[in-house]
């Protein structure tokens, strides 16, 4: 069972009835592994041979079936350490940018691009072509810093995008890592986070420590306790100046707050999505409403 980022409550509750019928079926004898979407294992991911994962904004099960898709769309590509490309249909604006992929954006008017950025491998330039041949568009190829007018016009505008210097290199020598940093069990304890992460491994009752190594960031879920909030600075500290691979102890500690992330932070993220904590927030007071 597949379980999308966006997927409503009732949506996984009705998969959930369907696997069950399926195992049924089966005799009972299959094998049933739950997935979340950024996280497939590989032999999830060899079922698509060589070709990319493409993950599509919207989906066909919710009333109403298949949501037209929308006139402009823009699709972000991104290979992993490993083998693995995926591609993610992403918000049309050009904060969705990202400085170490490649993109395609397709628009009404036919005059589609692929977007390299300067940080982009040759694999995922190849993911942007592919995506591109699967719409059926034929898109001009453009580096970051060289957009036409109309470029920036189909995104809405030109504006700050997903870009630092660690973003535009195409070194990936020490790749991001990710750990959540709690007390829930009573002692203060920093475990990292396995394999690739996403926006979903952030836990809003945690702190949790990106590093990038050129600065590692703070961000302090609006659930964390004083407690997580105080001693994952200190640590953050104690964990540059005890690196054993030679790291600067002068690199940069950047305290981040849920909801107010910046680009420099959110590019780190397949996808990432502005508005995740908003939908939660309004979600969890909906909950909340009472009649009387």
């Amino acid at each position: 069972m597949t379980a999308g980022s966006s997927s409503t409550r009732d949506e996984l509750t009705a998969s959930a009835f369907l696997t069950v019928q399926l195992d049924k079926s089966l005799g009972g004898c299959a094998v049933q592994v739950r997935v979340t979407q950024g996280k497939e294992p590989a032999h999830l991911l060899s079922l698509f041979k060589s070709k990319p994962l493409i993950i599509y904004k919207n989906g066909t099960s919710r009333t109403g079936g298949q949501a037209p898709p929308p006139a402009t769309r823009l699709f972000q590509v991104r290979r992993n350490l490993g083998t693995t490309t995926r591609i993610a249909e992403v918000e049309a604006e050009a904060p969705s940018l990202n400085s170490n992929d490649a993109f395609l954006l397709k628009t009404p008017s036919g005059g589609d691009y692929i977007w390299v950025g300067k940080g982009a491998s040759e694999e995922e330039e190849h993911g942007a072509e592919y995506i591109s041949k699967v719409l059926r568009c034929k898109p001009r190829g453009i580096a970051e810093g060289q957009e036409p007018a109309d470029f920036w016009s189909a995104l809405g505008g030109r504006k700050p995008y997903q870009s630092s210097e660690s973003l535009e290199s195409k070194e990936t020598a020490r790749p991001p890592r990710l750990f959540a940093c709690s007390n829930k069990t009573g002692r203060f304890i920093i475990e990292e986070v396995p394999g690739e992460f996403t926006q979903d491994d952030l836990a809003e009752d945690d702190v949790m420590l990106l590093d990038v190594w050129d600065q590692v960031f703070i961000w302090i879920g609006k659930d964390a306790n004083e407690v997580e909030r105080t001693e994952s600075v200190k640590s953050a500290k104690t964990y540059i100046e005890t690196d054993p691979a030679g790291r600067d102890k002068r690199t940069p500690v950047v305290v981040v707050k849920q909801g107010h992330e910046p680009p420099t932070f959110t590019g780190w993220f397949l996808a990432w999505d502005a508005s995740r904590w908003s939908r939660d927030a309004v979600g969890e007071a909906v909950k909340n409403l009472r009649v009387d």
